[in-house]
């Protein structure tokens, strides 16, 4: 429906403010830093005063605990303030790609099944290529990961690594690994449940926080209901720091017309 005259698209409005709000993510992201920084401070100061005030001045203390109390408050309001404009401009990043996308995605030239998976990871996703593009040893196939003892084997990994922080933590900038098998034209449970039980052990032998497993098959034939429904609400867990980080397991087919299909489709990720 047209909007009246002098009034603008409020659709297009709304994604105009979306975006410009995006564009400030940067700016936010330091302001976040700098502020935790010295609410950070503030804490480890108030700290060093209730010792120093623990067999001096009882007020130094009370006025230390205030002030303890105070930083900490301040600084969980500002995590759920990062949290939600992370989640704002990831929202606004997932809308764009939807609008954006190409609604029939079609495989690029290659020698095997999982060498055109490759490609099309490379041209359909910016950071995946942005990365490539300067550290071509990043995209690999047939990788065995060690994982207690054994060794689990991926046909493609793509890897950018996390910050040691991030490595040892799960804080700061994870990086990510996209991880592919080929699997049979008609997989099973049992067959998404070993991927799955396989990424968890691979993981913390991977330089970068696990963001996508895809199951790659290569003949159309239908999905078992269960094996569609397992696929589509059922996410993967796997370790990432001191906790786990959950992933969409993604059932990829390469049709005879040269086009993929995916269940579900994952758009931007990582």
């Amino acid at each position: 429906m047209a909007a009246p005259p002098g009034v603008e698209d409020p659709i297009s409005a709304l994604f105009d403010l979306s975006e410009r709000a995006a564009r400030m993510a940067p700016v936010v992201r330091r302001l976040y830093r700098y502020t935790a920084a010295i609410l950070v401070t503030w804490i480890v100061i108030m700290v060093v005063l209730i010792l120093v005030g623990l067999g001096a001045a009882g007020w130094l203390v009370l006025l230390a605990l205030i002030g303890l109390g105070g930083g900490v408050i301040a600084l969980g309001l500002l995590r759920q303030t990062d949290r939600f404009f992370r989640e704002f401009t990831q929202r606004y990043r997932w809308i764009q790609l939807v609008r954006d996308a190409d609604p029939i995605a079609k495989v690029p030239e290659g020698r095997t099944p999982i060498e055109r998976l490759g490609r099309h990871l490379a041209v359909a996703n910016p950071r995946v290529a942005e990365l490539l593009k300067g550290r071509p040893g990043s995209l690999r196939y047939r990788v065995g990961v060690r994982a207690g003892g054994r060794e689990v084997p991926f046909d493609l990994i793509v890897e950018e690594p996390a910050g040691a922080v991030a490595r040892w933590s799960g804080l700061g900038e994870p990086g990510f690994a996209v991880l592919a098998r080929s699997g049979p034209d008609a997989p099973t449970l049992d067959d998404l449940r070993r991927f799955e039980s396989d990424a968890a052990a691979a993981a913390p032998g991977l330089d970068g926080r696990v963001a996508r497993l895809i199951l790659l098959r290569t003949s159309v034939v239908p999905l078992p209901q269960e094996v569609y429904e397992y696929a589509v609400g059922h996410p993967a867990y796997v370790p990432w720091g001191f906790g786990r980080h959950r992933v969409t397991l993604e059932i990829v087919t390469e049709n005879p017309d040269g086009t993929y299909d995916f269940v579900p489709h994952v758009l931007g990720v990582p």
